[in-house]
């Protein structure tokens, strides 16, 4: 992961994004829950960051181990709309 809040390569109209903004963001992109232009973001941030693309990979097969053994539970609304809010205050 960088330090910094962005690239050296990264060219001046390029949205920087910052590592701890995409872990803490991971579970938001592995269920494509992000708008399309902040995916898109995020995306080319876990193209040049191999560290940060670890660390999706993990949740990714985190989320597919969860997915097979729990058959799909769906979250009331309120508890997920609650569990979201706890993530972004973390």
């Amino acid at each position: 992961m960088t330090d910094s809040a962005d690239h050296a390569d990264a060219e001046p109209e390029t949205t920087v994004v910052v590592c701890g903004e995409v872990i803490r963001d991971v579970w938001l992109f592995l269920d494509d829950e992000m708008d399309p232009q902040r995916r898109s973001v995020v995306e080319q941030h876990l193209i040049d960051c191999p560290p940060c693309l670890d660390e999706t990979d993990v949740g990714h097969r985190l989320k597919s181990l969860l997915h097979r053994k729990c058959g799909g539970d769906i979250a009331p609304p309120a508890l997920r709309a609650s569990l979201i809010e706890a993530l972004h205050r973390y």
